[in-house]
C-alpha cells in the first residue's frame, strides 16, 4: 500500500510549476513522488535545474530513470527509489510536490526542519495545512483546473564576516564586499542578480580562507 496513488501531472501544468518557483539554471529540485519522473525530466531539460525525484514504486522508478537515460539527462536528473519521509532535503533550493493534504500535513514538519530559508515549495492541488501560500493560482487544462500552491521558507541566512583578509578571485571578492553581519544570503543574490545557491557556494569558499566566520540561521 502506498500513501498516494499515482495520478500523472499535465506537462502544462508542470511548466507553470516549476515557472511560478522561478526554478533557475544551477538551481536543486526535489519531486517527492516522481512517478514517471516528468516534472524531474522537464526541470532538468528546460529549466537547467539539477533534479531528484523520490518514488517508492519500484516500476516507476525504474520507468522514469530508462526514461532519463535515453534523453540523456543522466548527469543532471536522477531518481531515487524510496520513501519521501527518509531522504533528506536540505540540498534543495525548490521541491514539488502532488501528494493529499494529509500527506503534505505529515510533511511539513521535515519540511520546515530541513528546508533553508527562502527555499520554494510548490504543490499541485492540496495545501500545506499550517502554511499561508504566497501564490495560490488556477492552471486551466483540458476538462479540468488544477490549483497551485506556492510556499516560500521563511527566515534568513545572514553571513557573518571574519578576518580581514586579501580575496584574489574578482566574484568572491563581489560576494565578501557585502558581507556585513545583516545583509542576509538572499538579499545579496538579488543584488548580484544571482541564484542564493552561487551566494552560498561563494559563501562557503570564503568560510574556508576565514573570511567569513558563520552563517546565522534565523527563523
Amino acid at each position: 500500500m502506498y500513501d498516494v496513488p499515482f495520478v500523472a501531472t499535465p506537462e502544462v501544468v508542470v511548466r507553470r510549476m516549476l515557472q511560478l518557483a522561478r526554478v533557475q539554471p544551477g538551481e536543486v529540485l526535489y519531486d517527492l513522488g516522481s512517478g514517471d519522473g516528468r516534472i524531474v525530466i522537464i526541470a532538468a531539460k528546460e529549466f537547467g535545474a539539477r533534479a531528484f525525484g523520490v518514488e517508492i514504486r519500484k516500476d516507476l522508478y525504474e520507468q522514469s530513470t530508462a526514461r532519463i537515460k535515453d534523453l540523456g539527462l543522466s548527469d543532471r536528473a536522477s531518481i531515487i527509489n524510496g520513501s519521501f519521509y527518509e531522504v533528506p532535503l536540505a540540498d534543495a533550493d525548490v521541491v514539488t510536490m502532488y501528494l493529499l493534504t494529509s500527506v503534505n500535513e505529515r510533511l511539513r514538519p521535515k519540511l520546515e526542519r530541513e528546508l533553508r530559508p527562502a527555499a520554494r515549495v510548490v504543490t499541485h492541488d492540496f495545501e500545506v495545512p499550517g502554511w499561508r501560500p504566497a501564490v495560490v493560482e488556477e492552471v486551466y487544462e483540458d476538462w479540468r483546473s488544477h490549483k497551485l500552491y506556492l510556499y516560500r521558507i521563511p527566515g534568513k541566512e545572514i553571513p557573518l564576516p571574519g578576518k580581514s583578509k586579501p580575496v584574489e578571485d574578482r566574484w568572491l571578492r563581489q560576494v565578501a564586499e557585502l558581507i556585513d553581519g545583516n545583509t542576509s544570503l538572499e538579499e545579496i543574490a538579488q543584488k548580484l542578480g544571482v541564484t542564493i545557491r552561487r551566494v552560498r557556494e561563494a559563501v562557503e569558499e570564503l568560510r574556508k580562507i576565514g573570511a567569513v566566520d558563520e552563517v546565522k540561521v534565523v527563523k
